[in-house]
């Protein structure tokens, strides 16, 4: 199974993409599924065909559907759901209130990627589409898998042994509910759920990340954070496509500045991003709205190919030998001005740039070794660590782990 992910800064276009991509995917006889994960849908309004939290059909080899988490609450998330209503009303809020305060934070993002896991164990799709609200609410989407399961790794066993010895304790005494056994299990069914989702979605082979953007200053300086952020969480972005291109064949006076500064951009483009695959689309005269307008923006988009290809299958993320060293290499193309900080701790390497952080399991073989540099070269962070014939053969004490490693700043190529 195919996924492309079409991420981008609020109002590039997003949708329409997203949209004429999977169109054009049911055209070229994909058994095709486009997602929206924006709570704020739009899909319904691109392509003029009513969709819902359930599957519909929109044409021939093309189903849609756009997350509901009501309609979620109600089917996958009963048990979970239940049990914070009733804790929640035994606290003294009302009903309605409690069920509307159900929905903890993630559970629209899990339910998204759970659709995901579905689709490729019942081989229900050829390509998925997911067409995701913008950059930062992407970002969380995509993160979630990792962050839910350090979670999981270092508290829900703990709580899960405490409830148990409170249920047949205090539980008897207390008038809130405790959950039940059945509340821990769909837990611990989450957790799984969400590793099989995290192996996909970083598995190059199956799961493409690509940049919608306009060629404008503040479009291009997100879309260059997004780019790095979602290497450091190891997706593979693979394409970009610069939507909304002003024709350079327009000769009203009106445009002349807009086409001045629109060169300035696409030139930056091509210099910063290059060599990423880039697909542009131009300024529609009229709104991208309807099958047949989103079939011309395909036109644009793909011309004759097939718009599911795969263009690049690099992994942000490699372990080499390095003479008698051992590197892992984290891509990380702009930096920019962010302050980039990198711990270890046991088997566990965190990189926290700006305001994201990424935990790494370590490898077996790197599980404890001393970090010894970490220098970015070009758009890559080199991560050294000891080998084991430096360890041996030098009898070097191992470096206390919790300490910071040593960085390198980068500056800004542009």
């Amino acid at each position: 199974m195919r996924v492309i992910i079409y991420t981008g800064k609020g109002g590039v276009g997003k949708t329409s993409v997203a949209a004429a991509t999977a169109l054009r995917s049911a055209r070229h006889g994909h058994r095709t599924v486009i997602i929206s994960t924006d709570s704020a849908h739009s899909l319904s309004d691109s392509l003029e065909t009513s969709l819902s939290g359930s599957l519909q059909s929109i044409s021939e080899n093309l189903d849609g559907i756009e997350v509901d988490m009501q309609l979620e609450l109600e089917t996958r998330w009963k048990e979970i759901q239940t049990y914070f209503s009733d804790f929640l009303a035994s606290q003294g809020m009302d009903g309605v209130t409690a069920k509307e305060m159900a929905v903890f934070p993630g559970m629209e993002l899990m339910s998204a990627l759970f659709y995901v896991e579905e689709f490729h164990k019942t081989d229900a799709y050829d390509v998925v589409i997911m067409d995701t609200a913008p950059t930062a609410d992407t970002l969380r989407l995509l993160a979630f898998p990792d962050i839910a399961n350090w979670y999981f790794d270092h508290l829900f066993h703990m709580v899960k042994n405490v409830i148990r010895i409170a249920r047949v304790t205090v539980g008897k005494l207390m008038t809130a509910p405790i959950p039940s056994e059945q509340f821990l299990d769909d837990l611990e069914s989450i957790r799984e759920r969400l590793v099989y989702v995290r192996d996909l979605l970083t598995d190059p082979e199956i799961t493409s990340i690509r940049l919608v953007l306009n060629p404008e200053k503040m479009v291009i300086t997100e879309t260059q954070r997004a780019y790095t952020y979602l290497c450091m969480y190891g997706y593979t972005v693979e394409s970009m496509v610069i939507n909304r291109v002003v024709p350079e064949d327009l000769h009203e006076e009106y445009f002349r500045d807009k086409l001045d500064e629109q060169r300035i951009h696409m030139k930056t483009i091509d210099e910063i991003f290059s060599p990423l695959r880039m697909m542009r689309a131009h300024q529609m005269p009229r709104e991208v709205l309807g099958k047949d307008a989103l079939e011309q923006l395909a036109d644009e988009v793909f011309g004759d190919e097939d718009p599911t290809a795969t263009y690049s299958l690099e992994s942000p993320m490699k372990v080499f030998e390095k003479g008698e060293r051992v590197v892992m290499a984290i891509k990380l193309p702009f930096l920019m001005d962010q302050k980039l900080e990198l711990y270890t701790r046991k088997d566990v390497l965190t990189l926290q740039l700006g305001a994201y952080k990424k935990s790494i399991s370590l490898p077996y073989a790197l599980a404890g070794k001393p970090v010894l540099s970490a220098e970015v070269e070009g758009s890559w962070l080199n991560i050294e660590f000891e080998g084991e014939k430096v360890g041996k053969g030098k009898g070097r004490k191992r470096r206390r782990s919790g300490k910071k490693a040593r960085k390198t700043p980068r500056r800004d190529s542009d």
